[in-house]
């Protein structure tokens, strides 16, 4: 899968926002899509691609002929295309993807977003588009479209249904069609077994998440598993040791019981 990134060409007053763009190019690449990016080395762009490409990831820039003569270019990239102009610059980007998301960054990545959204919603564009709102920064544009919504502009139905993901661990349910997983939910196996969900743990290491769980049934034991392990069919090649596929599905009631279980569960 292509997933086209829209970001910062400046890397912005938080650090936080430079360790986020470098974890989401790993995490593209550790789930085996493909980055297609801006092509620039610069801000937060570069950071994303050298996320991706340092986990053995490919990576498609696209950049405008004038940023080449700035020489603004990564030149590490798996592929680089280079458009006449930013228009087809941004074409380019859209039919390069098969997933859209805007992560943090300033009038560019607005306007290219809010292209991928028109075009989304008047069905002259395929796939899915999402806010990465890590550190809440897509707050104000959540905001903005509920109050589109409330003067009438827009179906509430289409703003309620805009995605804004905190985290990675989000947009890896995002991606698989999938609810997250929260604590103190039940879901059930494709065998009708019940489990009730502990905590989601993150491995420091890997960047990659994990549910834990409780079996309510047999000897009520816990358990943890990959997040998209746990959200989809099993990858036999990525897990060779599974014979069964390990899908479940959220129930509909909550569990009142909620425990703090932390990374302890993670055997470093």
């Amino acid at each position: 899968m292509n997933i086209t990134v829209y970001l910062g060409s400046r890397c912005g007053n938080q650090p936080c926002y430079a360790d986020y763009a470098y974890a989401l190019g790993a995490w593209i690449a550790c789930h085996g899509h493909t980055l297609v990016y801006g092509g620039s080395r610069t801000g937060l762009m570069g950071k994303l691609a050298n996320g991706a490409l340092q986990a053995g990831g490919e990576v498609i820039g696209v950049e405008p002929q004038f940023f080449m003569d700035e020489e603004l270019q990564h030149e590490g990239l798996t592929k680089l295309i280079v458009t006449p102009d930013m228009t087809s610059r941004k074409q380019q980007m859209m039919d390069l993807g098969d997933i859209f998301l805007a992560f943090p960054g300033g009038i560019g990545t607005l306007e290219e977003i809010s292209q991928v959204m028109s075009q989304v919603k008047l069905h002259q564009l395929e796939g899915r588009f999402a806010f990465l709102d890590f550190n809440g920064y897509y707050q104000p544009m959540k905001a903005l479209i509920q109050q589109m919504s409330a003067e009438g502009f827009v179906d509430k139905a289409w703003a309620d249904g805009v995605p804004f993901l905190p985290s990675l661990a989000a947009l890896t349910a995002f991606v698989l069609g999938r609810d997250l997983p929260k604590p103190g939910e039940t879901w059930c196996h494709f065998k009708n077994h019940m489990y009730r969900i502990l905590d989601l743990a993150d491995d420091a290491e890997t960047g990659e998440t994990y549910v834990v769980y409780k079996t309510l049934y047999g000897e009520y034991r816990d358990f943890i598993r990959p997040l998209d392990m746990f959200l989809s069919e099993v990858d036999h090649e990525k897990y060779p040791d599974v014979s069964q596929k390990w899908r479940f599905e959220k129930t509909a009631g909550l569990c009142s019981w909620n425990p703090a279980i932390s990374s302890q569960y993670l055997k470093k």
